[in-house]
């Protein structure tokens, strides 16, 4: 008798699990900033991993001897590259040279060159008075 109550407790329970399953299944999940935050993860580690393979996949291709003895370039650079250097260095070469134009127009002076000019007078004058006294010793 005793085990035929235990058995009817236990399928009550089974019954109330199974219920319970089933009303949490009709729950619909929203959208959450959790759930924007693990996509974003997600994603960024799908790419840092393909990224990764990637890398592997270029180095196969590296030729040691090539880039050792020099039949060619380890990492093939565009000429593309070379332009937009020297397209850059000769615009900021004439943007230098747009300001020095500006300053010479404004008419600013450099005091920089007149304090070494009065520098090397003042060196001069005492390089000759040590001279001089170095002859009045004589």
């Amino acid at each position: 008798m005793f085990a035929l109550g235990q058995t009817k407790k236990k399928k009550v329970e089974e019954n109330k699990v199974r219920q319970t399953k089933q009303e949490l299944k009709d729950v619909k999940i929203i959208d959450t900033i959790e759930k924007d935050i693990r996509k974003e993860q997600h994603n960024r580690e799908q790419q840092w991993k393909a990224t990764g393979r990637d890398q592997i996949k270029k180095n196969t291709n590296f030729d040691m001897a090539r880039s050792l003895f020099g039949g060619g370039s380890a990492l093939t650079r565009d000429d593309d590259d070379d332009n937009n250097v020297a397209q850059q260095k000769h615009e900021e070469a004439e943007e230098v040279e747009e300001v020095v134009q500006e300053v010479e127009r404004l008419g600013v002076r450099d005091d920089d060159e007149e304090e070494e000019e009065q520098q090397d007078d003042q060196e001069e004058y005492e390089e000759e008075e040590v001279v001089e006294e170095d002859e009045e010793e004589d």
